[in-house]
């Protein structure tokens, strides 16, 4: 059922889509999408004989999802009665299925046995040769078979058509594929209050099928893994470009990024194109200290997708990696971030600064409710002063009874202190908490 909506829900974005992005006629399109699926828009011609047509469509990739095919007749007299996906790769266990109940020779050890075919199951085989006797050949070393019978290897679409007049026919096929993917990736490279962002979209084709001189188009809307896996591919890298390769547009509730001109993408690579880049983004340094999440002191920056900041163009989810002085120092999700919106992400563990979390003081005044003290220690050996954002999460229906610094209510179960450290100092905050459950 979730496959079915997925594809009804595609196929919704799809004549969505066809309000902005309807191809030329002598355009192949490909709109890829974040999870692992695309639609493909092509223009086919074919000959045709009035009334029923068998009509044998090849080209096309083995991950085709049949039940998505849509084919329309551009001069129109034209009706598909019936469709049938054949794609059916050749090797020995579906070649020797095709020969049960017939005879066949078995090599074992030198050895031949002629005989039956009766199963092919858990890799050996059974037989039966011409006295009745059956036999059970467990690792067999090969197979003699009388001839090879007819394999779709190649991925084909058969259609019958009633077809109201002959000669050649325009038509427009669309359907989905998976084994196409799409992602952003983005290298932000940090100098003092500011960063040189650059990024690309990594194209994984895995479909079974080359597209050349494609239309190509990228659709964002909903969030990807932080890495993906190359299964070994060969990777296509893009240098950052002088100018942004894309032109954005908005459809519906989506993103769509299309490339500016045509492009290859080949079956079994990663291809890379330069995307969006910004030279100078300000941003916000931070620290954090969250002791019942893990442990240290974690650095992270902060900036806003706006154009007074340097950016405001609606970023793509994606994984961003951070370089400062020639060196990598961290990683991390970004989500789909429209513009005007603010961005934290964390990059490190900071080396130099330490923090401790203790509970103190333990105490129940009464049935369902604790009271807690905790107090936090925050070192500082940097040679400059921070201030560092300790993050406490609370559970139940709480209260703070008694504090040692202000803090911030973050949302229904956190509270932040934004502590001041001084440059080769220690700081603590001591806070008691009331929770009833």
């Amino acid at each position: 059922m979730r496959r079915i909506l997925v594809v009804l829900s595609l196929i919704v974005l799809l004549v969505l889509l066809g309000g902005i992005a309807e191809p030329p006629e002598s355009e192949l399109v490909l709109t890829i999408y974040g999870h692992d699926i695309a639609l493909v828009t092509e223009l086919r011609t074919i000959n045709l004989e009035a009334g029923l047509t068998t009509v044998r469509l090849l080209g096309l990739p083995r991950t085709l999802i049949p039940s998505s095919v849509h084919l329309e007749s551009l001069a129109g007299g034209l009706a598909v009665l019936e469709r049938e996906f054949r794609y059916e790769p050749l090797s020995a266990p579906t070649l020797l299925a095709r020969f049960i109940g017939k005879e066949i020779e078995v090599r074992v050890d030198g050895a031949i046995y002629r005989g039956r075919l009766l199963s092919t199951e858990r890799g050996g085989v059974i037989i039966q040769d011409r006295a009745g006797n059956v036999q059970i050949i467990a690792a067999p070393d090969g197979f003699i078979l009388p001839s090879l019978p007819h394999f779709d290897v190649e991925p084909a679409l058969v259609l019958l058509v009633d077809s109201e007049h002959a000669g050649e026919a325009p038509l427009r096929l669309r359907y989905l594929a998976r084994g196409l993917r799409w992602e952003a990736y983005y290298t932000a490279i940090l100098t003092g209050e500011a960063m040189t962002l650059h990024s690309v979209v990594s194209v994984t084709n895995n479909s079974g099928r080359n597209f050349e001189n494609v239309r190509l188009q990228l659709v964002a809307g909903e969030p990807q893994r932080v890495a993906a896996k190359d299964f070994g591919l060969v990777r296509e890298m893009a240098a950052p470009a002088a100018e942004e390769a894309f032109v954005a547009a908005k459809v519906f509730e989506y993103h769509v990024y299309t490339l500016d001109r045509p492009a290859t993408i080949i079956d079994g690579r990663v291809k890379e194109f330069a995307f969006i880049s910004a030279p100078a983004v300000r941003i916000e340094r931070h620290y954090i200290f969250a002791g019942q999440v893990r442990d240290g002191v974690w650095a992270g920056i902060e900036f806003v997708n706006s154009q007074p900041d340097g950016l405001g163009r609606a970023l793509p989810a994606g994984t961003i990696r951070f370089h400062q002085d020639g060196l990598f120092i961290g990683e991390a999700r970004i989500p789909h971030t429209p513009v005007d919106e603010p961005v934290s992400l964390t990059v490190g563990r900071a080396f130099d600064l330490v923090g401790e979390r203790v509970r103190i003081e333990h105490r129940r005044p009464a049935d369902r409710r604790h009271r807690d003290t905790f107090r936090i220690t925050l070192r500082n050996r940097k040679a400059e002063d921070v201030v560092i954002r300790v993050q406490e999460s609370l559970r139940g229906d709480w209260t703070i009874l008694q504090a040692s610094l202000p803090h911030e209510q973050i949302d229904a179960t956190t509270i932040e202190f934004a502590v001041p450290v001084p440059a080769g100092e220690e700081v603590e905050v001591v806070y008691t908490v009331e929770s009833r459950f």
